[in-house]
């Protein structure tokens, strides 16, 4: 659905090569490990099914445009992330970033199951680079998200 399980399957593939060592190192202090990249996703992923349920929620009706999310993967552009979605060291192994992306991956997908494609499109909440953006779209954004940290993920390997 949305391409979440074939670019989470990516992530999982390059993670399942790595040592736990290799997950902890830092290229540098203001450069994040892949550990630190690992609880990125999960805690953008979590902060995107708040944000969903909460738009769910209040149940205004809007329209947004569909915005190019697949750009997500282009390293060139940088977006600092917000201070709520930067790793804090809640994972201290592959382990715990494993079992906390497949927590939210689940309660994406359970957040999502029988939402009718019309509640999906018709509610927005807005993205820091994209603007508005439709349900439907933030759910396939989180895939795109994940490749753009694979390839830094990838960058941190490449440095060691």
């Amino acid at each position: 659905m949305y391409g979440l399980d074939e670019k989470r399957q990516q992530v999982l593939d390059f993670v399942n090569e790595i040592s736990e060592e290799d997950a902890s190192w830092k290229p540098s202090e203001q450069e994040w490990s892949i550990l630190e990249v690992l609880e990125h996703l999960f805690l953008m992923e979590q902060f995107i099914v708040h944000q969903i349920n909460q738009a769910i929620k209040q149940g205004d009706t809007q329209q947004a445009n569909t915005k190019p999310i697949h750009r997500t993967t282009n390293r060139e552009y940088k977006v600092d992330a917000p201070e709520s979605v930067q790793p804090k060291g809640e994972f201290q192994s592959l382990a715990d970033a494993k079992s906390g992306l497949k927590k939210t991956r689940e309660a994406t997908l359970f957040l999502i199951h029988n939402k009718d494609q019309e509640t999906l499109q018709n509610r927005v909440f807005p993205h820091p680079a994209f603007g508005d953006m439709n349900l439907e779209q933030w759910v396939e954004f989180i895939g795109w998200h994940e490749l753009r940290h694979l390839d830094q993920m990838k960058e941190v390997k490449e440095k060691m």
